[in-house]
Protein backbone atom coordinates (compact mmCIF):
# COMPACT_ATOMS: atom_id res chain seq x y z
CA UNK A 1 0.00 0.00 0.00
CA UNK A 2 1.49 3.30 -1.04
CA UNK A 3 0.77 6.27 1.11
CA UNK A 4 -0.19 9.66 0.20
CA UNK A 5 2.50 12.42 0.65
CA UNK A 6 1.52 15.60 2.39
CA UNK A 7 2.90 18.43 -0.04
CA UNK A 8 2.89 20.86 3.32
CA UNK A 9 5.19 18.64 5.06
CA UNK A 10 7.45 18.06 1.82
CA UNK A 11 7.49 22.42 1.52
CA UNK A 12 8.22 22.72 5.55
CA UNK A 13 11.27 20.36 5.17
CA UNK A 14 12.23 22.44 2.41
CA UNK A 15 12.13 25.52 3.63
CA UNK A 16 14.34 24.26 7.18
CA UNK A 17 16.71 22.68 4.55
CA UNK A 18 16.88 25.83 2.89
CA UNK A 19 17.08 27.95 5.99
CA UNK A 20 20.35 25.67 7.42
CA UNK A 21 22.04 26.41 4.44
CA UNK A 22 21.60 29.95 4.52
CA UNK A 23 21.56 31.49 8.06
CA UNK A 24 24.73 32.50 9.54
CA UNK A 25 26.19 32.12 5.82
CA UNK A 26 29.56 34.29 6.75
CA UNK A 27 32.50 35.19 4.93
CA UNK A 28 35.59 33.90 5.93
CA UNK A 29 38.52 35.35 5.04
CA UNK A 30 42.28 34.72 5.16
CA UNK A 31 44.41 37.70 4.81
CA UNK A 32 48.55 38.16 4.43
CA UNK A 33 50.94 41.01 3.72
CA UNK A 34 54.02 41.60 2.40
CA UNK A 35 55.31 37.94 1.81
CA UNK A 36 58.28 39.07 -0.12
CA UNK A 37 58.18 36.20 -1.61
CA UNK A 38 62.13 35.41 -3.34
CA UNK A 39 61.50 32.78 -6.66
CA UNK A 40 63.71 30.10 -7.57
CA UNK A 41 67.55 31.31 -8.66
CA UNK A 42 67.79 34.83 -7.25
CA UNK A 43 69.87 33.35 -4.34
CA UNK A 44 72.21 31.50 -6.10
CA UNK A 45 74.97 30.44 -3.82
CA UNK A 46 75.16 33.07 0.04
CA UNK A 47 78.10 34.60 0.21
CA UNK A 48 78.97 38.31 0.94
CA UNK A 49 76.74 40.04 -1.45
CA UNK A 50 73.74 38.09 0.29
CA UNK A 51 74.96 39.03 3.66
CA UNK A 52 75.24 42.88 2.70
CA UNK A 53 71.59 42.78 1.53
CA UNK A 54 70.49 40.95 4.77
CA UNK A 55 72.05 42.96 7.01
CA UNK A 56 69.37 45.13 8.05
CA UNK A 57 66.81 42.78 6.61
CA UNK A 58 64.50 42.13 9.74
CA UNK A 59 62.76 38.99 7.36
CA UNK A 60 63.56 35.32 6.65
CA UNK A 61 63.76 36.46 3.28
CA UNK A 62 65.72 33.26 2.68
CA UNK A 63 62.70 31.01 3.67
CA UNK A 64 59.81 33.29 2.05
CA UNK A 65 59.34 30.59 -0.56
CA UNK A 66 58.89 28.04 2.15
CA UNK A 67 57.11 30.04 4.62
CA UNK A 68 54.85 31.41 1.71
CA UNK A 69 54.00 27.67 0.60
CA UNK A 70 53.09 26.93 4.58
CA UNK A 71 50.39 29.71 4.15
CA UNK A 72 48.99 28.30 1.31
CA UNK A 73 48.73 24.96 3.14
CA UNK A 74 46.64 26.50 5.82
CA UNK A 75 44.36 28.32 3.43
CA UNK A 76 44.01 24.82 1.46
CA UNK A 77 42.83 23.25 4.69
CA UNK A 78 41.08 26.05 6.17
CA UNK A 79 38.69 26.78 2.82
CA UNK A 80 38.25 30.56 3.49
CA UNK A 81 36.42 31.89 0.82
CA UNK A 82 38.80 34.84 -0.02
CA UNK A 83 42.31 35.03 0.41
CA UNK A 84 44.01 38.56 0.23
CA UNK A 85 47.46 39.63 -0.07
CA UNK A 86 48.29 43.33 0.58
CA UNK A 87 51.17 44.20 -1.28
CA UNK A 88 55.29 43.57 -1.41
CA UNK A 89 54.03 39.71 -2.93
CA UNK A 90 57.72 39.53 -4.12
CA UNK A 91 61.13 40.32 -2.49
CA UNK A 92 62.06 42.94 -4.98
CA UNK A 93 59.71 42.42 -8.21
CA UNK A 94 61.51 39.73 -9.92
CA UNK A 95 59.85 37.91 -13.19
CA UNK A 96 60.72 34.21 -11.30
CA UNK A 97 58.81 35.70 -8.09
CA UNK A 98 55.78 36.86 -9.68
CA UNK A 99 55.69 33.64 -11.27
CA UNK A 100 56.29 31.60 -7.81
CA UNK A 101 53.53 33.23 -6.67
CA UNK A 102 51.03 33.23 -9.07
CA UNK A 103 51.56 29.03 -9.89
CA UNK A 104 50.46 28.86 -6.06
CA UNK A 105 47.93 30.95 -6.11
CA UNK A 106 46.18 29.07 -9.19
CA UNK A 107 45.76 26.24 -6.51
CA UNK A 108 44.03 27.95 -4.02
CA UNK A 109 41.50 28.98 -7.55
CA UNK A 110 41.12 25.49 -8.33
CA UNK A 111 40.09 24.78 -4.73
CA UNK A 112 37.13 27.48 -5.04
CA UNK A 113 39.23 30.07 -3.04
CA UNK A 114 39.53 33.08 -4.63
CA UNK A 115 42.70 35.19 -4.07
CA UNK A 116 43.39 38.88 -4.82
CA UNK A 117 46.16 40.70 -4.88
CA UNK A 118 47.57 44.35 -4.75
CA UNK A 119 51.29 45.84 -5.53
CA UNK A 120 53.68 47.06 -2.88
CA UNK A 121 56.63 49.34 -3.53
CA UNK A 122 58.65 45.85 -4.19
CA UNK A 123 56.82 44.44 -6.77
CA UNK A 124 57.60 46.07 -9.86
CA UNK A 125 61.74 46.77 -9.26
CA UNK A 126 64.14 48.55 -6.69
CA UNK A 127 68.06 48.98 -6.38
CA UNK A 128 68.26 45.36 -4.84
CA UNK A 129 66.54 43.81 -7.93
CA UNK A 130 68.78 41.40 -8.55
CA UNK A 131 70.24 37.77 -7.84
CA UNK A 132 73.08 36.97 -5.75
CA UNK A 133 75.95 34.67 -6.02
CA UNK A 134 78.48 34.81 -3.48
CA UNK A 135 80.71 38.15 -3.62
CA UNK A 136 78.51 38.87 -6.86
CA UNK A 137 75.37 40.45 -7.90
CA UNK A 138 73.63 40.64 -10.93
CA UNK A 139 70.78 42.08 -12.49
CA UNK A 140 67.57 40.45 -13.14
CA UNK A 141 64.30 41.23 -15.03
CA UNK A 142 61.69 42.62 -13.33
CA UNK A 143 57.98 43.15 -13.50
CA UNK A 144 56.47 46.08 -15.19
CA UNK A 145 52.84 47.41 -15.03
CA UNK A 146 51.74 45.38 -17.63
CA UNK A 147 52.95 42.14 -16.73
CA UNK A 148 52.14 42.18 -12.93
CA UNK A 149 48.92 42.50 -13.98
CA UNK A 150 49.19 39.83 -16.92
CA UNK A 151 50.65 37.67 -13.83
CA UNK A 152 47.72 38.23 -11.53
CA UNK A 153 45.34 38.05 -14.24
CA UNK A 154 42.91 35.81 -12.14
CA UNK A 155 43.40 37.64 -8.98
CA UNK A 156 41.91 40.85 -9.50
CA UNK A 157 43.32 41.81 -13.38
CA UNK A 158 41.16 39.77 -14.83
CA UNK A 159 37.66 40.38 -17.03
CA UNK A 160 35.68 40.16 -13.76
CA UNK A 161 37.45 43.04 -12.29
CA UNK A 162 37.06 46.78 -13.63
CA UNK A 163 40.31 48.97 -14.02
CA UNK A 164 41.53 52.40 -13.52
CA UNK A 165 42.81 53.46 -16.75
CA UNK A 166 46.01 55.28 -14.48
CA UNK A 167 47.11 52.45 -12.13
CA UNK A 168 47.01 48.93 -10.84
CA UNK A 169 43.71 49.63 -8.78
CA UNK A 170 40.51 47.40 -9.54
CA UNK A 171 37.44 47.13 -8.37
CA UNK A 172 35.28 43.86 -8.36
CA UNK A 173 32.45 41.91 -6.55
CA UNK A 174 34.02 38.52 -5.77
CA UNK A 175 30.81 37.41 -3.57
CA UNK A 176 26.79 38.23 -4.00
CA UNK A 177 27.07 42.37 -1.75
CA UNK A 178 30.63 42.49 -0.92
CA UNK A 179 32.27 44.85 -2.92
CA UNK A 180 36.57 45.13 -3.12
CA UNK A 181 38.85 47.41 -4.39
CA UNK A 182 42.51 47.76 -4.60
CA UNK A 183 44.54 50.29 -4.83
CA UNK A 184 47.75 50.90 -6.14
CA UNK A 185 49.85 52.80 -3.86
CA UNK A 186 52.95 53.47 -6.10
CA UNK A 187 56.19 52.02 -7.30
CA UNK A 188 59.33 52.45 -5.13
CA UNK A 189 61.74 55.26 -6.26
CA UNK A 190 59.49 56.90 -8.34
CA UNK A 191 57.57 59.68 -7.30
CA UNK A 192 54.18 57.74 -6.69
CA UNK A 193 56.17 55.58 -4.32
CA UNK A 194 53.51 55.42 -1.37
CA UNK A 195 50.73 57.77 -3.48
CA UNK A 196 47.15 57.85 -4.55
CA UNK A 197 47.16 60.02 -7.74
CA UNK A 198 43.73 61.84 -7.70
CA UNK A 199 41.96 61.00 -10.82
CA UNK A 200 42.62 57.19 -9.01
CA UNK A 201 41.26 58.88 -5.66
CA UNK A 202 38.23 60.32 -7.68
CA UNK A 203 38.04 56.79 -9.32
CA UNK A 204 37.61 54.75 -6.06
CA UNK A 205 35.39 57.49 -4.41
CA UNK A 206 32.74 57.36 -7.70
CA UNK A 207 32.70 53.72 -7.42
CA UNK A 208 32.62 52.97 -3.78
CA UNK A 209 29.78 55.66 -3.37
CA UNK A 210 27.86 53.56 -6.34
CA UNK A 211 28.47 50.42 -4.48
CA UNK A 212 27.28 52.09 -1.13
CA UNK A 213 24.00 53.11 -2.68
CA UNK A 214 23.50 50.21 -3.97
CA UNK A 215 23.53 49.07 0.04
CA UNK A 216 26.51 46.49 -0.54
CA UNK A 217 29.82 46.91 1.86
CA UNK A 218 32.86 48.05 0.42
CA UNK A 219 36.43 46.92 1.56
CA UNK A 220 39.44 48.31 0.20
CA UNK A 221 42.86 47.08 0.29
CA UNK A 222 46.12 48.82 -0.02
CA UNK A 223 49.62 48.32 0.55
CA UNK A 224 50.18 51.64 2.56
CA UNK A 225 48.22 53.10 5.44
CA UNK A 226 45.73 55.39 5.35
CA UNK A 227 46.99 57.37 7.73
CA UNK A 228 49.76 56.93 10.47
CA UNK A 229 48.88 54.77 13.54
CA UNK A 230 51.69 56.32 15.38
CA UNK A 231 52.24 59.75 16.18
CA UNK A 232 55.27 61.82 14.44
CA UNK A 233 55.98 58.52 13.03
CA UNK A 234 55.92 60.57 8.89
CA UNK A 235 59.14 62.20 10.26
CA UNK A 236 61.56 59.49 10.22
CA UNK A 237 59.37 57.54 6.79
CA UNK A 238 57.51 60.12 4.23
CA UNK A 239 55.75 56.99 2.54
CA UNK A 240 54.32 55.26 6.21
CA UNK A 241 51.05 56.53 5.15
CA UNK A 242 49.48 56.85 1.56
CA UNK A 243 49.78 60.55 0.50
CA UNK A 244 47.26 62.45 -2.68
CA UNK A 245 49.57 62.76 -5.49
CA UNK A 246 48.19 65.90 -7.77
CA UNK A 247 50.38 66.51 -11.20
CA UNK A 248 52.05 69.73 -11.40
CA UNK A 249 53.76 69.29 -15.17
CA UNK A 250 55.68 66.50 -16.54
CA UNK A 251 56.68 63.59 -13.44
CA UNK A 252 56.62 66.54 -11.09
CA UNK A 253 53.42 66.40 -8.57
CA UNK A 254 52.08 68.38 -5.78
CA UNK A 255 51.78 65.93 -2.44
CA UNK A 256 48.93 66.64 -0.21
CA UNK A 257 48.76 64.27 3.34
CA UNK A 258 46.46 61.30 4.49
CA UNK A 259 43.71 62.98 5.35
CA UNK A 260 42.24 64.15 2.16
CA UNK A 261 42.40 60.53 1.26
CA UNK A 262 40.71 59.64 4.80
CA UNK A 263 38.13 62.25 4.02
CA UNK A 264 36.93 60.55 0.79
CA UNK A 265 37.20 57.03 1.44
CA UNK A 266 35.14 57.74 4.60
CA UNK A 267 32.71 60.13 2.58
CA UNK A 268 32.02 57.09 -0.37
CA UNK A 269 31.28 54.61 2.75
CA UNK A 270 33.90 52.77 3.00
CA UNK A 271 34.72 51.54 6.75
CA UNK A 272 37.44 49.62 6.15
CA UNK A 273 40.78 49.16 4.43
CA UNK A 274 42.92 46.47 4.91
CA UNK A 275 47.07 47.64 4.65
CA UNK A 276 50.45 46.39 5.35
CA UNK A 277 53.84 48.19 4.20
CA UNK A 278 55.30 49.10 7.80
CA UNK A 279 55.72 45.17 8.59
CA UNK A 280 53.00 45.70 12.05
CA UNK A 281 50.05 43.86 13.12
CA UNK A 282 48.28 47.71 14.61
CA UNK A 283 44.56 48.22 14.12
CA UNK A 284 43.25 51.99 14.31
CA UNK A 285 40.76 54.09 12.96
CA UNK A 286 40.60 57.65 11.65
CA UNK A 287 37.90 59.66 10.87
CA UNK A 288 36.59 62.45 7.98
CA UNK A 289 37.19 66.16 9.24
CA UNK A 290 33.62 66.37 11.02
CA UNK A 291 34.23 62.55 12.54
CA UNK A 292 30.99 61.59 11.28
CA UNK A 293 32.05 58.85 8.95
CA UNK A 294 34.88 56.33 10.29
CA UNK A 295 37.56 54.37 8.50
CA UNK A 296 39.09 51.54 10.33
CA UNK A 297 42.56 50.53 8.90
CA UNK A 298 43.58 46.39 9.74
CA UNK A 299 47.35 47.06 9.41
CA UNK A 300 49.00 43.52 8.98
CA UNK A 301 52.85 42.68 9.59
CA UNK A 302 54.97 40.85 7.20
CA UNK A 303 54.12 36.90 7.42
CA UNK A 304 57.68 35.97 6.92
CA UNK A 305 58.68 38.57 9.88
CA UNK A 306 58.66 37.44 13.65
CA UNK A 307 55.88 36.53 14.90
CA UNK A 308 54.92 35.55 11.23
CA UNK A 309 51.17 36.36 11.58
CA UNK A 310 48.37 35.84 9.36
CA UNK A 311 44.46 36.78 9.72
CA UNK A 312 41.24 35.05 9.33
CA UNK A 313 38.49 37.84 8.77
CA UNK A 314 34.80 36.71 9.35
CA UNK A 315 31.87 38.87 8.03
CA UNK A 316 29.06 38.74 9.40
CA UNK A 317 26.02 37.41 7.29
CA UNK A 318 24.08 40.78 7.37
CA UNK A 319 27.77 41.91 6.75
CA UNK A 320 27.41 44.54 9.48
CA UNK A 321 30.46 43.57 11.59
CA UNK A 322 34.01 42.26 10.54
CA UNK A 323 35.72 39.30 13.24
CA UNK A 324 39.12 39.64 13.30
CA UNK A 325 41.67 36.65 14.29
CA UNK A 326 45.48 36.68 14.34
CA UNK A 327 47.43 34.04 14.10
CA UNK A 328 51.16 32.79 13.82
CA UNK A 329 53.22 30.39 12.00
CA UNK A 330 55.43 28.87 15.08
CA UNK A 331 56.94 26.00 12.74
CA UNK A 332 58.00 25.40 9.76
CA UNK A 333 58.37 21.69 8.09
CA UNK A 334 62.13 20.91 8.08
CA UNK A 335 63.04 23.95 9.95
CA UNK A 336 64.37 23.51 13.39
CA UNK A 337 63.64 26.39 16.22
CA UNK A 338 62.11 27.97 13.43
CA UNK A 339 60.38 30.88 15.54
CA UNK A 340 63.78 31.44 17.45
CA UNK A 341 65.31 31.92 14.56
CA UNK A 342 62.67 34.50 13.04
CA UNK A 343 62.94 36.47 16.63
CA UNK A 344 66.73 36.92 16.43
CA UNK A 345 66.33 37.81 12.98
CA UNK A 346 64.23 40.63 14.17
CA UNK A 347 65.98 41.76 16.55
CA UNK A 348 69.19 41.66 14.98
CA UNK A 349 68.26 43.32 11.86
CA UNK A 350 66.34 46.33 14.14
CA UNK A 351 69.76 46.70 16.38
CA UNK A 352 71.69 47.17 12.51
CA UNK A 353 69.14 49.74 11.68
CA UNK A 354 69.14 51.70 14.59
CA UNK A 355 73.20 51.68 14.73
CA UNK A 356 72.82 53.99 11.76
CA UNK A 357 71.47 57.00 13.79
CA UNK A 358 73.13 55.83 17.23
CA UNK A 359 76.45 53.94 17.68
CA UNK A 360 75.57 53.04 21.05
CA UNK A 361 74.76 49.66 21.43
CA UNK A 362 72.52 50.18 24.71
CA UNK A 363 70.50 52.62 22.91
CA UNK A 364 70.16 50.20 19.91
CA UNK A 365 69.03 47.16 21.77
CA UNK A 366 66.45 49.31 23.87
CA UNK A 367 64.77 50.59 20.49
CA UNK A 368 64.97 47.32 19.12
CA UNK A 369 63.23 45.81 21.93
CA UNK A 370 60.76 48.82 21.99
CA UNK A 371 59.91 47.97 18.03
CA UNK A 372 59.60 44.67 18.42
CA UNK A 373 57.09 44.78 21.20
CA UNK A 374 55.30 47.38 18.26
CA UNK A 375 55.68 44.94 15.95
CA UNK A 376 53.32 41.84 17.48
CA UNK A 377 50.80 44.94 18.84
CA UNK A 378 48.56 44.73 21.87
CA UNK A 379 51.48 46.52 23.35
CA UNK A 380 49.80 47.53 26.80
CA UNK A 381 49.61 43.68 27.65
CA UNK A 382 53.28 42.97 27.08
CA UNK A 383 54.94 42.40 30.39
CA UNK A 384 58.00 44.24 29.38
CA UNK A 385 56.10 47.61 27.96
CA UNK A 386 56.28 49.59 31.34
CA UNK A 387 60.27 48.41 31.54
CA UNK A 388 60.75 49.45 28.45
CA UNK A 389 59.27 53.15 29.04
CA UNK A 390 60.98 53.45 32.20
CA UNK A 391 64.14 52.57 30.89
CA UNK A 392 63.85 55.02 27.95
CA UNK A 393 63.31 57.73 31.03
CA UNK A 394 66.65 56.69 32.49
CA UNK A 395 68.73 56.53 29.09
CA UNK A 396 67.01 59.76 27.84
CA UNK A 397 69.52 61.67 29.58
CA UNK A 398 72.40 60.55 28.07
CA UNK A 399 70.84 60.40 24.46
CA UNK A 400 70.37 64.28 24.69
CA UNK A 401 74.05 63.94 24.66
CA UNK A 402 74.63 61.53 22.08
CA UNK A 403 76.11 63.55 19.19
CA UNK A 404 75.58 61.08 16.34
CA UNK A 405 71.43 60.59 17.31
CA UNK A 406 71.52 64.42 18.20
CA UNK A 407 72.88 64.80 14.61
CA UNK A 408 70.26 62.43 12.90
CA UNK A 409 67.13 63.80 14.69
CA UNK A 410 68.62 67.19 13.45
CA UNK A 411 68.20 66.29 10.00
CA UNK A 412 65.08 64.71 10.32
CA UNK A 413 63.89 67.73 12.53
CA UNK A 414 62.59 65.60 15.12
CA UNK A 415 62.65 67.06 18.66
CA UNK A 416 63.40 64.88 22.09
CA UNK A 417 59.68 65.81 22.77
CA UNK A 418 58.58 65.01 19.51
CA UNK A 419 61.01 61.19 19.81
CA UNK A 420 59.55 60.73 22.89
CA UNK A 421 55.54 61.10 22.07
CA UNK A 422 56.20 58.83 19.59
CA UNK A 423 57.87 56.00 21.91
CA UNK A 424 54.83 56.65 24.13
CA UNK A 425 52.53 56.18 21.15
CA UNK A 426 54.04 52.68 20.23
CA UNK A 427 54.34 51.30 23.68
CA UNK A 428 50.72 52.39 25.13
CA UNK A 429 49.16 51.70 21.70
CA UNK A 430 47.53 54.94 21.62
CA UNK A 431 45.92 55.76 18.18
CA UNK A 432 46.19 59.90 17.24
CA UNK A 433 48.50 60.42 20.60
CA UNK A 434 48.12 63.67 22.15
CA UNK A 435 44.66 64.52 20.16
CA UNK A 436 41.77 64.77 22.76
CA UNK A 437 39.32 64.19 19.76
CA UNK A 438 40.85 61.35 18.45
CA UNK A 439 43.42 59.72 20.59
CA UNK A 440 42.29 56.13 21.40
CA UNK A 441 43.72 52.29 21.89
CA UNK A 442 42.49 49.50 19.96
CA UNK A 443 42.57 45.89 20.13
CA UNK A 444 45.34 45.01 17.36
CA UNK A 445 45.00 40.99 17.38
CA UNK A 446 41.41 39.85 17.91
CA UNK A 447 38.45 41.38 17.91
CA UNK A 448 35.33 42.80 15.94
CA UNK A 449 34.83 45.93 14.65
CA UNK A 450 31.54 47.71 12.99
CA UNK A 451 31.29 47.86 8.83
CA UNK A 452 28.60 50.83 9.19
CA UNK A 453 30.55 53.40 8.40
CA UNK A 454 29.42 54.81 12.23
CA UNK A 455 30.56 58.33 13.63
CA UNK A 456 32.97 58.59 15.78
CA UNK A 457 32.00 56.71 19.45
CA UNK A 458 30.75 59.47 21.82
CA UNK A 459 32.84 62.17 20.64
CA UNK A 460 31.23 64.84 17.74
CA UNK A 461 32.95 67.70 16.62
CA UNK A 462 30.79 71.22 15.77
CA UNK A 463 31.61 71.87 12.08
CA UNK A 464 32.53 75.47 11.82
CA UNK A 465 29.92 77.70 10.36
CA UNK A 466 31.73 79.15 7.15
CA UNK A 467 29.91 80.71 3.71
CA UNK A 468 30.34 78.26 0.28
CA UNK A 469 32.71 80.64 -0.69
CA UNK A 470 35.35 80.43 1.86
CA UNK A 471 38.10 78.20 2.41
CA UNK A 472 39.09 77.62 -1.11
CA UNK A 473 42.56 76.69 -2.32
CA UNK A 474 44.63 76.30 -5.02
CA UNK A 475 47.16 72.36 -4.43
CA UNK A 476 50.01 74.96 -4.03
CA UNK A 477 47.90 76.48 -0.73
CA UNK A 478 47.18 79.49 -1.89
CA UNK A 479 43.47 80.48 -0.81
CA UNK A 480 41.43 82.01 -3.64
CA UNK A 481 37.55 83.13 -4.19
CA UNK A 482 35.20 79.83 -4.73
CA UNK A 483 36.71 79.01 -8.41
CA UNK A 484 34.25 78.90 -11.57
CA UNK A 485 37.36 77.05 -13.77
CA UNK A 486 37.96 73.57 -14.17
CA UNK A 487 40.27 72.02 -11.89
CA UNK A 488 41.83 70.63 -8.99
CA UNK A 489 41.06 72.68 -5.31
CA UNK A 490 40.82 71.99 -1.70
CA UNK A 491 37.54 72.94 -0.10
CA UNK A 492 37.41 72.92 3.85
CA UNK A 493 40.19 69.79 4.00
CA UNK A 494 38.58 67.66 0.91
CA UNK A 495 39.60 67.54 -1.94
CA UNK A 496 37.18 68.80 -5.11
CA UNK A 497 37.45 68.07 -8.30
CA UNK A 498 35.22 70.85 -10.49
CA UNK A 499 34.45 69.53 -14.10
Amino acid sequence: MIKKIDLRYCLMAFVFLFALTTVGAKTRIMLISDPHVMGPGVLVKKGTAWEDAVYYDRKLTEYSAEIFDELIAIALREKPELFLITGDLTKDGELVSHQYVAEKLQLLKQAGIKPFVIPGNHDRGTEESMEFDGNNTYDVKVADAKQFAEFYRDFGYGPDAERDENSLSWICEPLPGLVLIGIDTGNDGTPLNGCIKGVTLEWLYNRAMEATRQGKQVIVMMHHSPFPHVVNVEKFNATYAVRLAMPIEGDSYHYMDHSYVVDRLAMAGVSVVLSGHVHVSDIAKDANGTLTNTVHDISTASCVSFPNPYRMLTISDDKATMRIQTFYLTELPGRDNFQALSEERMKSGLSHLVWDYTHNEEFCDLFAEIFKVHVMGNEPESPKQQEYLDMYEERLPEMKTDPLLLENLDAYEVTFAELRDMVYSMLEDKNHYGNPDKEGVMDDLNTTIPMNNEGWTAIRAVPQETSEDDQWYTLQGVRIPKPAQKGAYIHDRRLIIKR
